[in-house]
């Protein structure tokens, strides 16, 4: 019997290396895809937040995944920033059934990852953003996954979590029977 998919959520402060661990996290699959949450927030050109839903970074996470699972895909990553349980709920709300979903929190001292962020090309700096993710997450680390310390290099750190998943570590929901 084939192994079900697999849908890997890596979690972390914003600059912590989600998006280098898991592009190549995703190359360890037969057929992988990565999903940047980044990228889906980037649809959004302008919003009134009274008038509309907030946190579709989630549900639209969750969907794109969702959608390479049913295509055939052996192992998605999506790399985001989920600060609370309630994101991690969620997403697990609108993810497809028919894929193990494990979730990984990268971590890091708090001076690596700001030397991270400050150091990624073609990017925004994030400033505050960095500190406040940082000590939002660090508040609740113990409810968001598996925690992967990530000093290593990024190749170290996915292929670690690629070894964790085939151990069910950080399984949050297995998939179920068709």
């Amino acid at each position: 019997m084939p192994q079900p998919s697999r849908i890997i959520v890596l979690n972390g402060p914003t600059g912590v290396g989600k998006t280098t661990t898991g592009r190549l996290l995703a190359r360890r699959g037969r057929n992988g895809a990565c999903v940047h949450g980044d990228e889906l927030a980037a649809f959004i050109v302008r919003r009134v937040e009274d008038e509309v839903g907030l946190g579709l970074g989630y549900v639209n996470g969750a969907t794109v995944a969702s959608n390479f699972v049913e295509a055939g895909y052996d192992l998605v990553v999506y790399d985001y920033c989920f600060e609370r349980e309630a994101n991690v709920a969620r997403f697990l709300g609108a993810c497809t059934r028919t894929a193990d979903v494990f979730l990984f929190t990268l971590w890091a001292p708090l001076e690596i990852v700001r030397q991270r962020e400050a150091s990624r090309p073609g990017r925004t700096r994030l400033g505050a953003r960095v500190l406040d993710s940082y000590e939002t997450m660090g508040n609740s680390l113990d409810r968001l996954g598996q925690v992967v310390d990530c000093r290593d290099a990024p190749e170290s750190v996915a292929a670690r979590i690629d070894r964790l998943t085939m151990d069910s570590c950080g399984l949050l929901r297995a998939a179920e029977a068709a």
